[in-house]
């Protein structure tokens, strides 16, 4: 999904052990990285600061 954006990208090796420890863990949800639970948070509000600040890009 993130194939054409410029930026740095989480090792596919740490989703797959995030998502595995999260099973293992009973998790009902498993956030793998700082940006993902970025978004998630900034979703909870008024999303006008977080869409300002993507589209700034």
């Amino acid at each position: 999904m993130t194939a054409g954006y410029d930026v740095p990208k989480i090792d596919p090796r740490d989703v797959a052990r995030a998502s595995l420890d999260g099973l293992v863990a009973g998790a009902l949800e498993v956030l793998a990285d700082e940006p993902s639970a970025f978004v998630k948070a900034s979703l909870a509000g008024d999303p006008t600061a977080f869409y300002a600040m993507v589209l700034a890009g």
